[in-house]
């Protein structure tokens, strides 16, 4: 593991910062789990291309005479869940599926309910809480 650098998330060289994780599905992944650690990790980044779009439709609204309350709370939302679902729910059920791990698979389950109930909470669109 020494040899590996860190490759995600992939950031242009003229960045000064440097990628955090390692991520290799096809070495680090057994086969019969690596299709469910890719779809969980397409579903990591539907959910954040999903608060993008909603920073963007919170912006247009705000511009068109809505709430700068519900900007506000999208481009939190977009800034917080966005590594937060990342770092609590995507690696440990990749660190789980690659060491086969109960206390990963614990976390997943417990931090991927929870943000299922936020996300739910969401989609109902309670005026206020930085969704459009």
């Amino acid at each position: 593991m020494a040899d590996k650098q860190n490759n995600f998330p992939p950031l242009p060289r003229f960045i000064p910062l440097k990628p955090c994780f390692y991520q290799d599905f096809e070495t680090d992944i057994p086969d019969q789990h690596r299709t469910t650690t890719k779809r969980l990790y397409y579903l990591w980044m539907l959910n954040s291309i999903t608060l993008a779009v909603n920073l963007i439709g919170c912006l247009a609204w705000m511009i068109g005479g809505g709430g700068a309350v519900n900007f506000g709370l999208a481009f939190l939302w977009l800034i917080l869940f966005t590594p937060c679902s990342y770092v609590c729910w995507f690696r440990p059920i990749y660190k789980a599926f690659k060491t086969d791990s109960s206390f990963n698979f614990m976390a997943f389950f417990f931090t991927f309910m929870a943000q299922l109930v936020i996300s739910i909470i969401q989609a109902v669109g309670i005026p206020g809480w930085g969704v459009w």
